[in-house]
């Protein structure tokens, strides 16, 4: 009796165990899930198109010319933190971090050329790298540039 008793003792000492570390792990998980779901990137796998540059000190609202669909298209793709845009005439590939508590959002690693840009072209180009924060109000996004005196007005597409 007492050997029998002795070869399950390490048995169920290993199965109370694991179902004690795994009991734990459960909750880290859940607890994981909860802070994801709070801090998910409300950017990601998003289309945008710029329709005004707005200068905050002013209260000024300029519409980007040219004032064509295929143009100031701004995507945060689904993979990854990685953005495509089109400027009035060239296309552009970024990356973007993002802190959703402090609406901090930096775009770096932009690629593409200025080759041929139009009208505001550049001023795009030139605003988009410079951004630092953003807002979300339903179907508009701003990005702020130049200490938050301008931003771009984005409406989702």
């Amino acid at each position: 009796m007492k050997k029998s008793f002795f070869r399950i003792l390490p048995a169920v000492i290993l199965f109370v165990s694991a179902i004690v570390i795994l009991g734990g792990c459960e909750k880290k998980n859940e607890n994981n899930n909860e802070n994801e779901k709070e801090n998910k990137n409300p950017l990601k796998n998003t289309e945008w198109k710029l329709i005004n540059f707005v200068d905050v000190a002013n209260n000024t609202k300029k519409t980007p010319e040219p004032d064509s669909e295929k143009c100031y298209i701004l995507k945060f793709l689904e993979k990854g933190d990685s953005l495509t845009a089109v400027s009035s005439t060239n296309n552009f590939i970024g990356t973007y971090t993002i802190d959703t508590q402090t609406h901090y959002i930096l775009i770096t690693n932009f690629c593409g050329t200025k080759i041929n840009e139009i009208y505001d072209g550049i001023l795009y180009i030139e605003s988009l790298i410079t951004v630092n924060k953003y807002t979300i109000d339903k179907d508009i996004l701003k990005l702020y540039y130049n200490d938050n005196k301008n931003y771009l007005e984005f409406k989702r597409k």
